[in-house]
């Protein structure tokens, strides 16, 4: 586990300034949400973003997609969610 961490950590550090604020900027359920769509091939929907790992409310589920939303992370059409 410690070497996956550490791989974590070394990309961390290549990151510009901008890209450092924006990732610390993320809760864990916002990370869980963008694995997911980086990993599907296609969009997924509100439900298959909803079930997670992390004990959120479905309330705060979706203020957090919400927020990636305003960041400009992921974009919706309809009730699709994917990665910009």
């Amino acid at each position: 586990m410690f070497k996956n961490l550490k791989i974590i950590l070394n990309k961390i550090n290549d990151l510009g300034p901008e890209e450092i604020k924006l990732y610390f900027s993320l809760n864990s359920y916002q990370l869980e949400l963008l694995s997911k769509l980086s990993k599907s091939k296609k969009s997924l929907n509100a439900q298959e973003l909803l079930n997670s790992k992390v004990k959120l409310s479905k309330a705060q589920k979706y203020r957090y997609i919400q927020r990636l939303l305003k960041k400009n992370l992921i974009k919706k059409n309809y009730n699709q969610y994917y990665l910009k």
